[in-house]
Order: C-alpha cells, then structure tokens, then sequence
C-alpha cells in the first residue's frame, strides 16, 4: 500500500489529521476551507444555523469558487485556441511571403542572367558593325 503523509492541519479552530498526497498541499486545501468558514462566520445569523445548513452553506461556497474557476478557465482555454489560430495563420502567412521572396529571387537570378546574354549580345552586335574598331 502506498504510504501517503499524515499531516494535522487546522480548520476552524479545530486540529484534524489528514492522510493524502503532499502536505503542502493538505495544507494549502484546509487553509482554504478554513478561510471559506471564516467569510461565512461574518454572515448575519450565520451562527443560528444547524450545523447541516453551515455545512450545506459551506459546500455552496465552495462549488460557487469551483464553477468560477471553471468559467474562467474555459474562457482562457477559448483564448488559447483562438491564439493559437492566429499563431498558425500568421506562420501560414509567413511561409507563403519565403515562398513569394524565393520565387521573386529566382526570377532576379534568370533576369540578370537575361541581362548579362543582352549585354554580350550588343557587345558581340557593336563589335560586328565596327563601333569598337581599333585606330
């Protein structure tokens, strides 16, 4: 069986022993309920209640922060994707402009070898009608 840390932690003036994963985080989970029982000891009446209603009320709270979270995780998540959308358009984009500029460069590289035929041609057609005679 797995040996799993025992830690006694602290919640609501009480100390209880709890078993589970890492005692950092045992700690950080009754810090935290310990918290939430404290914003609810501030409610007016809260004290009137039966214990099963401050818990109920308790278990509320909690699955209110929880579907908090979730909310904003979905709307971090919906932020990721579109980001990542845009990353990918972007480098779509990227990689049709390096095909644009190799085909332009291709062209450059033919063109200034057409010029470079043009230019021996009209030295070769200068020379043929006597424009470059030596005196």
């Amino acid at each position: 069986m797995e040996n799993k840390a025992k830690v006694s932690v602290v919640i609501d003036g009480k100390v209880y022993i709890l078993r589970g994963g890492s005692e950092s985080q045992m700690q950080k989970i009754a810090s935290y309920v310990d918290g939430k029982i404290s914003e609810l000891k501030t409610l007016t009446g809260y004290h009137k209640l039966p214990p099963e209603y401050k818990s109920i009320l308790l278990s509320l709270n909690i699955a209110e922060d929880l579907f908090k979270l979730q909310d904003e995780i979905d709307i971090y998540s919906e932020q990721h994707h579109e980001n990542e959308q845009d990353l990918y358009e972007l480098k779509q984009e990227i990689v049709d402009k390096e095909l644009r500029i190799d085909t332009a460069n291709k062209l450059v590289i033919e063109y200034k070898a057409k010029v470079n035929e043009l230019q021996k041609r009209i030295i070769e057609l200068e020379t043929r009608s006597g424009k470059y005679e030596t005196k």
